[in-house]
C-alpha cells in the first residue's frame, strides 16, 4: 500500500500538472499555426497529462483498482477544470468584473455598447465557427458539425428525468415579450 500514498500526492498535484500543461498547449496550438481557444487548448492539456500520469502511476506499482480510481479522480478533476475554463472565458459577469479592475471605472455606457446583444451572440458566433460547429457564409450561419445536438440531446433527456423544460420558456409558449404586463400577470 505505500503505493497509495504516492499516487494521493500525484493526484494533489494533478491541477497545477493541468494548469502548466494548459500553458504550453495554448501556446504550442499558437506556434503550430492553430488557432487554440481556451477550451480546445485545455483539452489537449487534459490528455496530454493524463497519460504520463497514468505512467507515473504504473511506476509506482498502482493496482488495478488503483488506476480505476486514478482515471475516477482525474476525469472529476479535468471537469472541475474545464468549469474554471468556462467560467474565465464565457462569463459575463467575470468579464465586467475584471475589466473594472483593470481599468478603475469605465463609463456604463461603454460597457452596455461593448456587452451588446449583438456583441455577444457575434462572438459566440465567431467561437462556435472556430471549433467548427457552424459555418458562415454569406452572412448566414450554418450547422457544420452535429455532435454538440448529439450532447444536447442526451442532456434533453437527463432534464426530462429530472423533471426540468427541455424546451426554453419562449419555444414553450411560457414567455410572449409581445403581452401586456397586465396579460402576464
Amino acid at each position: 500500500m505505500a503505493w497509495l500514498e504516492s499516487l494521493l500526492l500525484l493526484l494533489a498535484a494533478t491541477p497545477l500538472l493541468m494548469f502548466a500543461a494548459h500553458a504550453v498547449s495554448f501556446r504550442a496550438l499558437g506556434l503550430a499555426g492553430v488557432r487554440p481557444t481556451a477550451h480546445s487548448s485545455a483539452f489537449v492539456a487534459l490528455i496530454a497529462v493524463f497519460a504520463p500520469l497514468c505512467g507515473v502511476a504504473w511506476q509506482l506499482g498502482v493496482t488495478l483498482c488503483g488506476f480505476a480510481y486514478l482515471t475516477i479522480v482525474y476525469a472529476a478533476l479535468a471537469v472541475l477544470y474545464v468549469d474554471v475554463v468556462n467560467i474565465a472565458e464565457t462569463s459575463l459577469h467575470m468579464h465586467v468584473l475584471l475589466e473594472l479592475a483593470w481599468g478603475g471605472g469605465i463609463p456604463i455606457a461603454d460597457l452596455v455598447a461593448r456587452y451588446s446583444a449583438a456583441r455577444m451572440v457575434a462572438a459566440r458566433l465567431e467561437r462556435l465557427a472556430s471549433i467548427g460547429h457552424v459555418r458562415i457564409e454569406d452572412g448566414r450561419c450554418y450547422l457544420a458539425n452535429r455532435s454538440t445536438l448529439y450532447l444536447a440531446a442526451a442532456l434533453d433527456v437527463w432534464r426530462a428525468v429530472l423533471g426540468l423544460p427541455t424546451t426554453p420558456p419562449q419555444l414553450a409558449g411560457e414567455c410572449d415579450d409581445n403581452r401586456t404586463t397586465e396579460e402576464r400577470n
